[in-house]
């Protein structure tokens, strides 16, 4: 009787790459790479302990998205999550293994990533979890984001070499440029390392956002839903065009992704319960860049209209709130969580305003709008003592308005309280802008959008490295 040849099968236990993906996993033995391996050129390794087939009686697994306050995961979890980080970074350096562990051990390393200390563990379960399918990827992009989150969180006085940082950073730039995408899977390995690197960036360099963002976006958006994205992933979107959009509004240019919305069914790590206005401040991005390179009366006058369409549904918005929104959220977080959504609903109505009138024009309405946003965020402080999270945008558009000078000087002092803690290098850059665009709006009328343009020093430096 002839032996037939060996074809792939599925094996009774799945790679570690494919386990952590939930993909099939097909080779023809446990001693052959398996075909995602072998057309990725990773490594095709099966270090984690194998549990015995058959169902399982256990506790429910806690450590989810929807973790209450005070709650832990079970023993046997944890134990598992960390041997699956340990054993994925055993051939690193010491040092290097060290300040992976720290950065993907500890949840509260995302204190101010996140928009309350409830999703802490939860963003650190996001970047955790794809290691061990994607160690060589990310590697870079996790050791310069935790070479540069690190000093803050972990309370240590340490010296962390820049340099190291951002040659980390340039290895990572260059494994995103060159990282092919051809399904849901890599495209989440992809934003996970676009999150990680622009994480890194905007807290320690500043500039060269956009180009970041927007080759992750890019790369990822075939292969994007909003509707069926995982829990993990979906955050990393709305992130990225996050970032990208605050930086297209200052650079007049065009974000990459427009999220398509559905019912909102949760409330987002980042942008809390006001992720529906995201695809609006889309829109005004894409106003914003139409007005600096077109003077066409016909299409300004198609661009008025669509600001009133925009302002009149912006202005009818009101914040969706989960069924359990109550019962899983604390009574400071639902403050500041109502506070974010209030103040991104003004914000972009003031932006609006202000794509049609220049400074000296109807100021009256934009110091109503800008008032209101900076009454909300210093009521919630006060009524919670503590600061309400990933409003750098609506602070500074709030904060354009700002004409006294006393007043101004308080501004300034607010921006360590109101853009993000995270961030010191943009801290200082936001001082820079406010004082650049207050000295040019008390000697003319003008735009504020046509007073900066940011060149992207950050590619072109770490290119070099």
């Amino acid at each position: 009787m002839q032996s037939s040849a060996a074809k792939p099968q599925r094996l009774g236990h799945a790679c570690d790459r494919c386990y952590e993906l939930k993909a099939r996993c097909i080779r023809v033995s446990a001693a052959i790479d398996c075909k995602r391996c072998n057309r990725l050129g990773q490594k095709c390794l099966t270090l984690r302990p194998v549990r015995p087939a058959g169902r399982r009686v256990q506790a429910r697994a806690s450590a989810t998205a929807d973790t209450l306050p005070g709650q832990q995961n079970s023993a046997a979890e944890a134990q598992d999550d960390s041997y699956k980080i340990d054993t994925q970074l055993w051939n690193l350096g010491p040092d290097e293994r060290r300040l992976l562990m720290f950065f993907l051990a500890q949840p509260d390393t995302f204190e101010y990533c996140v928009v309350c200390p409830r999703f802490n563990k939860a963003e650190q379960r996001s970047f955790a979890a794809p290691l061990p399918a994607a160690l060589p990827v990310l590697k870079d992009a996790y050791l310069a984001c935790a070479g540069a989150l690190r000093p803050p969180y972990l309370g240590q006085k340490m010296e962390v070499d820049s340099a190291i940082n951002l040659r980390h950073a340039s290895s990572a730039l260059r494994t995103l440029r060159s990282l092919p995408v051809g399904n849901y899977e890599e495209a989440a390995i992809c934003l996970t390392l676009g999150t990680a690197l622009a994480l890194f960036v905007y807290s320690a360099v500043g500039v060269g956002l956009f180009d970041i963002c927007h080759s992750s976006l890019s790369k990822a958006e075939p292969f994007l839903e909003m509707a069926v994205l995982d829990p993990d992933t979906k955050p990393l979107v709305t992130f990225l065009v996050l970032l990208e959009t605050m930086i297209c509004f200052v650079d007049r240019q065009k974000p990459t992704l427009r999220i398509k919305m559905r019912k909102a069914e949760s409330v987002d790590r980042h942008l809390g319960l006001c992720l529906p206005l995201l695809p609006y401040y889309y829109d005004l991005c894409e106003i914003n860049h139409a007005l600096a390179i077109t003077t066409d009366e016909k299409c300004l006058a198609h661009i008025q209209n669509t600001l009133d369409g925009i302002q009149a549904a912006v202005d009818r918005w009101q914040p969706s709130q989960p069924d359990d929104f109550i019962d899983k959220f604390s009574s400071a977080d639902i403050v500041h969580l109502l506070a974010q959504a209030k103040v991104y609903r003004l914000a972009a109505l003031l932006v609006s305003h202000r794509l049609r009138y220049v400074f000296g024009q109807q100021d009256n309405q934009a110091d109503i709008w800008s008032k209101e946003i900076m009454r909300e965020l210093e009521l919630a402080r006060r009524v919670t003592s503590r600061l309400t999270r990933f409003v750098t945008l609506p602070f500074l558009v709030a904060a354009v308005e700002i004409r006294g000078r006393d007043e101004r000087m308080e501004t300034l002092q607010n921006v360590a309280k109101y853009v993000d803690q995270f961030t010191p290098v943009i801290q200082k850059v936001t001082r820079t802008f406010l004082t650049r665009v207050w000295r040019e709006r008390d000697v003319a009328e003008c735009s504020w959008f046509d007073l900066v343009y940011k060149p992207c020093v950050f590619l072109d430096a770490i290119d070099g490295i």
